[in-house]
């Protein structure tokens, strides 16, 4: 389906969106990123230096994926948060509530959480910040929680309002597994080192896999909104074109000029043939 405004994206189900997902953008990142952590670790290096958090010290690839990936998730926020503002604008300017729609509110919410995300994971919030101020780790973790059912509670009614609710919940999911891998990290960390170490291999690839589904769902909502606002947009330009031009309502002035360009049913017309004009044109010219 084309749009003057450019290409509406399609009407599609909560299970075909969170399929889409898994397929186009999930799957795809998951087998590069296996790809790139069998070449690293088969190339004799350790897989804790690219997945582990920031430690300079350990080498120059250390928290590689991190840095890539939370840097994504926050740039996708950002993606959200400048259609959300374009859109809102358009509303407040016009009036025109069109263009505002569910996916306002699902986009905010997710963008908060990206970069709620995305800063934590970088700057080590919980990890190093918050214990070298005296604050527990668990506790820090817990408040975590707390704001993240606070985020999930903001934006699950409009992603089900969207057609997205189960996109929304996989990638929950996926942050949801991390966590638990993280758990079982800690709790094999002391009885079975190699066991904990391939948990927190698995955790940190399964939490990069999360942050590629919230930033399909950042550049989804800022599609859907966009296309929203220019198609209003558009919609009013073409109303207020026909007011100026003094047409009624339901007919669209045709400017014609000659050409062939001049028949909406793209026939050529034929050509005219003035009476002093002979009607076998390959004959010679006369000469005076």
């Amino acid at each position: 389906m084309t749009h003057p405004a450019g290409p509406v994206p399609q009407d599609r189900s909560d299970l075909a969106e969170a399929v889409r997902m898994l397929v186009r953008t999930v799957l795809p990142v998951g087998v590069v990123l296996v790809l790139a952590l069998a070449v690293y670790g088969g190339t004799g290096h350790d897989l804790t230096i690219v997945l582990q958090d920031r430690f300079p010290e350990d080498s120059e690839y250390s928290g590689l994926f991190t840095i890539i990936f939370s840097s994504a998730l926050m740039v996708c926020a950002g993606v959200a948060l400048g259609s959300l503002v374009v859109a809102r604008a358009w509303s407040a300017a016009t009036g025109d509530a069109r263009a505002s729609s569910p996916a306002v509110t699902a986009g905010l919410a997710v963008a908060v959480l990206c970069v709620f995300l995305g800063f934590d994971d970088v700057m080590m919030v919980h990890d190093a910040v918050l214990p070298g101020a005296g604050i527990p780790e668990n506790a820090a973790l817990g408040v975590y929680g707390v704001i993240g059912l606070a985020l999930v509670a903001w934006a699950f009614r409009p992603m089900r309002a969207e057609r997205l609710g189960l996109t929304f919940l996989v990638a929950l999911a996926l942050l949801a597994g991390s966590l638990g891998g993280d758990v079982l990290e800690s709790l094999f960390e002391e009885s079975n080192p190699g066991l904990a170490s391939l948990l927190g291999h698995a955790e940190d690839v399964v939490k990069f896999l999360a942050y590629t589904a919230l930033c399909h769902l950042c550049v989804l909502i800022a599609r859907r909104v966009m296309a929203r606002t220019l198609s209003a947009a558009t919609e009013r330009a073409a109303r207020e074109a026909v007011e100026r031009s003094g047409v009624p309502s339901g007919r669209v002035p045709l400017r014609v000029s000659s050409g062939r360009h001049a028949l909406p049913t793209g026939r050529v017309p034929a050509a005219q043939v003035d009476q002093g004009t002979p009607s076998d044109l390959t004959a010679p010219i006369p000469r005076p």
